[in-house]
C-alpha cells in the first residue's frame, strides 16, 4: 500500500487528491499499476502558502507528518484504505467501462417538467409500442452531453450507469421524432406551466424576442406545394398567382452564418430570466419581422403570461407588429435606426428628424468617467403615434424615443470603419472585390464606366469612386443607438438596460449552435425538423434551469439585465457532467471519477452529500433516487 498525495489536471486547473498506489496482475501475467482515488481535496491554489515555488512538495512533506488539513482524522483516512482493500480490482486501467452519471441532474429537470406525463398519454393514446418518453430522454440527454445524429445517439443508450431508454431499433426513434412534431405546442405548453408553478416561475414582464436561421448539408431546398383545382390544375388568387397550400420549410435566404444552403428559421421567446418560453420554425427566407407576427399571434398568446414587455431588435420593428402587441394587452422596447427619416403622423413633421436631433447637444443626460470623460449619454422624447394593422385598424398610442450614445461602441464603430474603409479603397483598383460586399458598400460608392483615355462615359471600364459625403454622415453617427417603446412611464436608462438584456437571447442561439451543435441539420422531413428543434428547445431550457438554480445558490441576482451572468456556463456543465462517471472494478463496487469544484458545486445546489468512496450499484441508486427528488 502506497498512500501519497497526487496533483492532477481537470478542464485545465490542478486539482489535489489522495490516492493509494497499487499494483496489480494483468490477464497477460503482466504486472500493471493502479492508482485508487482515495479522497479529492479541490483545487491546489485553496492550499497555497504564498511562499511561491515548491507547493507540492512542501504540501506532501506536510501530509507524510499528517500535519495538512485534509478534511478529516488520518486515522479514518487508512480505515477507508484497509477497507478499499477487500475489494479484488477485476478491472485493469485501459479496460474499464466507464457509465456517465451527470445524466442524473439532466434528468431531475426534465420530469420537473412533465414531459414525460405528455408522451406517456400519447403512447397511451396512440397504442404506441415502442418506449416514446425513453428515446426523447436519450436524444435530449445526448444533445446536451455528446450532440450526435439520432442513429449514433441511440448507438450509445448503453453509456448511462442505469437503462434510459428500452428500444433499440433505429426506425423507432425517427417513429419518435414524428410524435415529438404533432406533441410539440402541447409539450411547450406543459413546460411552460410547470415553470410557472416552479419556485423559479415565470418572469415574464419583460420577454425578448429574436429569430436566427441554421443550414443544411444540401444545395436542394423544399419546393412550396400549390392549391389543385379536380383537373390537376394550380388555383390562382386575385393577384394571378398560384395559391400556395404549403410553404416549403427549406429555402434560400440571407444566413447567418454566411452559408450558401438553405436555411431553416427559429423564433424564440425568452423570459427576464433568460429562460426560453417557445419557438416556431419558419421557412428559410421568411423575414425576420413576419416571424415575428406570427409569433405574436400564436406562440405569445398562447403562453399565459399576463401583460409582457417584448424586447427586439430593429429587424422586428414594423408597426404592425406593434399594433398585435398594444391591442392584445402587452408593449415593446424595439431599437430604432438613428439613420432613418422622421415618419410620424403630419402634425408632427415639423420635428427634427432622428439624425438632427441624436446630433444636437441639447437636452442629453450625460454621464462621466473618474478622468472626466463622457463614455455615455442619453435623451428621449413622447409623441403620438398611430398604428395599423395589415387590415387597415388603427389605434394611437403614446410613444417614447430614445436616442443613447456610448464611448465604447463609438470606439468600436471606429475601428470596424476603418476596416470598411480600406475595403472600399481597395475596391478602385480592383472593382470585382465588389462582389463579396455588394449590399453593403453601394451605398457608399458609384461605379462608372470609364474610357481611361478619354473620359467619356462609356461601358468599357469599372471605375469606383468613393461618396465622401456619405461616408462622413456614416462616421458622425457612430456610437448612437435608438429605441422606440410603448412604456412611457418606464424611465429611459431602465428601458436603454432592458434593451441591452437581449444580449442573452443572442447568447441562446449561441448555445444552440455551438454546445448544442443544432446545426448542420441532418434529418430533412418538415416533421423530423421540427421535433430536432423541439430536443434542442428542451435542452436549452434545462441548461438555463440548471444556470439558473446556480446563481440563487449563489447568491447572484438571476434577473440582472446590463452584464448577463450565468453560474456555470453552458460548456463548463456539459464538460462536467461528462466527467461525473462511474467506474466498476469488481466486487459490485464502483469508482467514481474526478470531483472538481464544478460538480462539488452542483452537489451542493441539489443540497447532496457528495461522499462517493466506493459505492455498490444499490447506494448510486439511491443517490439517483435522491437527486430525482429535488424540486424545481
Amino acid at each position: 500500500m502506497s498512500i501519497y498525495l497526487d496533483c492532477f489536471k481537470n478542464n485545465g486547473y490542478d486539482y489535489l487528491r489522495i490516492v493509494d498506489g497499487r499494483r496489480h496482475k494483468k490477464a497477460d501475467g503482466s504486472i500493471g499499476h493502479k492508482r485508487i482515488t482515495i479522497k479529492n481535496l479541490g483545487h491546489l491554489k485553496k492550499y497555497d502558502d504564498g511562499q511561491g515555488e515548491g507547493l507540492l512538495f512542501r504540501l506532501r512533506e506536510q501530509f507524510k507528518r499528517q500535519e495538512l488539513d485534509i478534511g478529516m482524522d488520518y486515522i479514518d483516512l487508512y480505515k477507508k484504505v484497509e477497507a478499499e482493500k477487500k475489494i479484488t480490482i477485476k478491472n485493469p486501467v485501459g479496460e474499464l467501462n466507464s457509465k456517465n452519471m451527470g445524466y442524473f441532474f439532466l434528468e431531475n429537470i426534465y420530469n420537473r417538467l412533465e414531459i414525460n406525463q405528455v408522451l406517456h398519454l400519447e403512447k397511451s393514446r396512440s397504442k404506441l409500442e415502442y418506449d416514446l418518453n425513453g428515446l426523447t430522454k436519450l436524444m435530449v440527454f445526448g444533445r446536451i452531453l455528446c450532440p450526435q445524429s439520432k442513429k449514433a445517439t441511440l448507438q450509445g443508450k448503453d453509456k448511462y450507469l442505469f437503462e434510459v431508454t428500452e428500444s433499440y431499433k433505429e426506425k423507432e426513434i425517427y417513429r419518435s421524432l414524428d410524435v415529438l412534431h404533432k406533441k410539440s405546442e402541447s409539450i411547450q405548453t406543459r413546460m411552460n406551466t410547470k415553470i410557472k408553478q416552479s419556485t423559479i416561475g415565470r418572469v415574464s414582464d419583460l420577454t425578448y424576442y429574436d429569430v436566427t436561421n441554421y443550414y443544411f448539408e444540401t444545395l436542394y431546398g423544399d419546393e412550396d406545394i400549390y392549391l389543385l383545382d379536380a383537373e390537376g390544375e394550380e388555383i390562382l388568387g386575385s393577384d394571378g398567382k398560384a395559391v400556395i397550400k404549403e410553404k416549403g420549410l427549406r429555402k434560400k435566404g440571407v444566413g447567418k452564418d454566411g452559408k450558401p444552403n438553405p436555411l431553416v428559421a427559429m423564433g424564440l421567446f425568452i423570459d427576464r430570466n433568460g429562460i426560453p418560453v417557445s419557438y416556431n420554425m419558419f421557412p428559410g427566407n421568411t423575414q425576420d419581422k413576419t416571424t415575428f407576427k406570427e409569433m405574436i399571434k400564436t406562440s405569445l398568446n398562447k403562453a399565459d403570461l399576463g401583460k409582457v414587455v417584448v424586447v427586439a431588435d430593429n429587424g422586428m420593428n414594423a408597426q404592425e407588429n406593434m399594433y398585435l402587441l398594444v391591442t392584445n394587452g402587452n408593449g415593446y422596447i424595439i431599437s430604432k435606426s438613428a439613420k432613418k427619416s422622421w415618419t410620424a403622423k403630419p402634425a408632427q413633421k415639423e420635428m427634427q428628424t432622428i439624425r438632427d436631433w441624436a446630433l444636437s447637444e441639447s437636452g442629453y443626460t450625460k454621464e462621466y468617467n473618474d478622468d472626466g470623460i463622457m463614455t455615455f449619454k442619453y435623451k428621449s422624447r413622447t409623441y403620438d403615434r398611430t398604428l395599423k394593422d395589415s387590415d387597415g385598424n388603427s389605434i394611437t398610442i403614446k410613444e417614447k424615443e430614445i436616442i443613447f450614445w456610448s464611448k465604447k461602441q463609438y470606439e468600436k464603430s471606429l475601428r470596424d470603419n476603418a476596416k470598411f474603409i480600406e475595403y472600399l479603397e481597395s475596391c478602385k483598383e480592383n472593382p470585382d472585390k465588389l462582389k463579396d460586399k455588394q449590399r453593403k458598400s453601394q451605398e457608399f460608392i458609384k461605379v462608372l464606366q470609364v474610357d481611361k483615355k478619354t473620359g467619356e462615359v462609356l461601358k468599357t471600364k469599372a471605375v469606383v469612386i468613393l461618396l465622401e459625403d456619405k461616408i462622413q454622415k456614416q462616421k458622425e453617427l457612430m456610437g448612437y443607438y435608438g429605441i422606440v417603446t410603448s412604456e412611457t412611464d418606464m424611465s429611459d436608462k431602465d428601458v436603454i438596460n432592458r434593451y441591452h438584456g437581449l444580449s442573452r437571447i443572442e447568447d441562446s442561439f449561441r448555445i444552440i449552435k455551438s454546445d448544442l451543435e443544432g446545426r448542420p441539420i441532418f434529418v430533412w422531413t418538415k416533421e423530423h425538423i421540427n421535433a430536432h428543434f423541439l430536443i434542442c428547445f428542451i435542452a436549452l431550457t434545462i441548461i438555463r434551469l440548471i444556470q439558473h438554480k446556480v446563481l440563487t445558490y449563489l447568491g447572484e441576482d438571476t434577473l440582472n439585465i446590463d452584464g448577463w451572468k450565468q453560474g456555470i456556463t453552458a460548456d463548463t456543465l456539459k464538460h462536467t457532467l461528462n466527467n461525473f462517471q462511474a467506474n466498476h472494478i469488481g466486487d459490485g463496487f464502483y469508482q467514481i471519477g474526478e470531483i472538481n469544484e464544478s460538480i462539488e458545486l452542483l452537489f451542493k445546489v441539489w443540497r447532496q452529500d457528495f461522499n462517493l468512496f466506493l459505492p455498490d450499484l444499490s447506494r448510486l441508486a439511491g443517490f439517483k433516487d435522491k437527486i430525482a427528488a429535488f424540486t424545481l
